[in-house]
């Protein structure tokens, strides 16, 4: 591609600095030419005044010669006076002298030149000059030597230039290039760098973010496979154990029939929670989902998320309360969504309070949004994780049980459809255990 570049650039320089040069060389040989002749035209309008003033003063010709003489290094030109009859009687070329002007050759200019009461005495022909054909001759070789040496600098420099411009381009190209195929042999590290601010440059900078979500992607997608095989392998483990023992007797009494299948059937729950929430992340990111607006009064609907999740308080003996501003406004949501995003983050605040701690739900109205705020006082959230929550299968421990927290998809979920809704959701924490997290969600 350099190559096909800088091919491209020498022809157009070549044919740019030979049109110029062709142009210029023909403007000057044009304007400098006019020049000559208009110099030699006005020089030639003064010889019919200085001769008819000769002509009066003598009442003849004679002696004229040394003046025409004279007048012809001053025009640069042969000069040639006629009298009345039309015969030479003086000139610059003596052997014209006596012949008549009429068959003279490389007449230029004819002047005639007036005597007293206005009778013609004489003519005045001013003939073509070979001095400035060699002069336009000269000039022009002259012109046309500079103007071939300047198109040869010109032409370098150039050159010079362009290389370099193109190099500029080409390179960052060409690493960009080999990124991308060692990018395609599964080396997500592969990176270009970037240099400067100009096109190339945010096109390298492109080429790494794509490169960085990518791996991100790939690395969520081998923690995804990592994760779900050991999520269900657990209680796929369980679930065939009791099997088993089902299947060769060694379950001897009803009671313990019984353990078996409240155990079975608390796995089968979790692994239904597990795909419930892969269908939902997959459904989120594949089709743009209906939301079920209706009109929602926010302190009963934050009552019954507080009674939804007052169970699992009360066995982590962890104390909730709440408290929202009077006067809030009435919100349009998908009150079964929203509910899902509040159970969420108060299951997750649950899950890190420790027993008898207590979690704050508050509701505020500021600018025109509906403010609500989840404040737990556990154990905080680690300031290297806090960027990383609401993506996509993170979890801030991978080894936990995915009863204590799933596939790391619920922030993401709650994300989603806050977002949906218009809304923003965002956390904080300082990772100090005792001080908590705090989740705020606008609407």
């Amino acid at each position: 591609m350099a190559r096909r570049l800088l091919l491209s650039y020498l022809i157009l320089v070549g044919i740019t600095v030979a049109l110029l040069s062709l142009i210029i060389n023909q403007i000057t040989a044009k304007t400098f030419s006019s020049y000559l002749s208009s110099q030699a035209a006005a020089h030639s309008e003064m010889l019919p005044v200085m001769l008819t003033g000769y002509y009066i003063n003598n009442n003849s010709w004679k002696g004229v010669q040394s003046d025409i003489a004279e007048a012809g290094l001053m025009i640069g030109a042969p000069v040639i006076l006629a009298d009345k009859n039309g015969v030479v009687i003086a000139g610059t070329q003596l052997d014209l002298i006596g012949q008549k002007a009429l068959i003279i050759p490389d007449v230029n200019i004819t002047i005639p030149v007036i005597g007293e009461r206005n009778q013609l005495a004489g003519t005045v022909y001013v003939l073509h000059s070979t001095s400035h054909e060699r002069a336009d001759e000269s000039f022009l070789r002259d012109v046309t030597r500079a103007l071939f040496i300047t198109g040869l600098i010109v032409a370098f420099l150039a050159s010079v230039l362009g290389f370099l411009l193109i190099r500029s381009i080409s390179r960052p190209m060409a690493e960009m290039g080999k990124a991308a195929i060692k990018f395609s042999q599964g080396d997500y590290s592969a990176r270009v760098e970037v240099h400067g601010k100009d096109e190339v440059a945010s096109l390298g900078r492109t080429f790494n973010n794509m490169a960085e979500s990518v791996g991100s992607v790939e690395q969520l997608r081998q923690e995804l496979v990592a994760n779900v095989s050991h999520d269900l392998r657990s209680p796929l483990t369980v679930i065939n154990g009791y099997l088993e023992g089902l299947r060769f007797g060694q379950i001897p009494d009803r009671k313990t029939a019984e353990i078996a299948f409240d155990a079975m059937h608390s796995e089968v729950t979790r692994l239904l929670h597990l795909v419930g929430d892969l269908r939902q992340a997959a459904a989120l990111d594949n089709t743009v989902f209906q939301l079920s607006l209706t009109p929602v009064i926010v302190p009963g609907f934050v009552t019954g998320i507080i009674k939804r999740v007052w169970p699992l308080a009360n066995e982590n003996k962890v104390i909730l309360q709440h408290d929202f501003e009077e006067n809030l406004p009435v919100l349009n949501l998908d009150k079964e969504r929203i509910q899902q995003v509040f159970i969420n983050i108060l299951e997750n605040a649950i899950r890190h309070t420790p027993s008898g701690g207590k979690i704050r739900f508050s509701v505020q109205y500021r600018n025109g949004k509906t403010i609500f705020i989840i404040h737990d006082y556990g154990s905080g959230i680690a300031e290297e994780d806090l960027p990383h929550i609401f993506k996509r299968f993170y979890r801030t421990d991978p080894a936990r049980n995915p009863s204590e927290g799933g596939l790391g998809l619920g922030l993401s979920i709650a994300k989603t459809i806050v977002e949906a809704h218009g809304g923003s959701i965002n956390a904080e924490s300082e990772g100090i255990p005792g001080n908590g997290s705090i989740f705020t969600v606008n609407l």
